[in-house]
């Protein structure tokens, strides 16, 4: 039987930077979200929208990637909340396919 492992595989090749959401919470500037090169382009749009709106409905990391997962999912999509600073103003989403 097969599991479904809800973490996006990070791969270098084809991975796009989309525009950033602001999100000024717990320390936090911006949430900066990358997709899989497997993420069609004409859907960039609908992940931003995704990020953007679950942004607005929360206001602690704690809680950050269970809402930016709940707003992907929606549309076929899963993300992986990351920080690459030390002091933690950069949210970074990974974002691939459910499949």
């Amino acid at each position: 039987m097969e599991t479904m492992d809800p973490t996006p595989p990070r791969t270098g090749l084809g991975r796009r930077k989309l525009a950033p959401v602001p999100w000024r919470h717990d320390g936090c500037d911006l949430i900066q979200p990358f997709v899989d090169g497997e993420v069609p382009r004409f859907d960039e749009t609908m992940v931003r929208d995704s990020i953007a709106r679950a942004s607005l409905a929360c206001d602690r990391i704690d809680t950050l990637e269970r809402m930016l997962n709940r707003e992907l999912w929606r549309i076929g999509y899963v993300g992986r909340l990351e920080f690459d600073d030390p002091d933690r103003s950069v949210a970074r989403i990974e974002v691939a396919g459910t499949h």
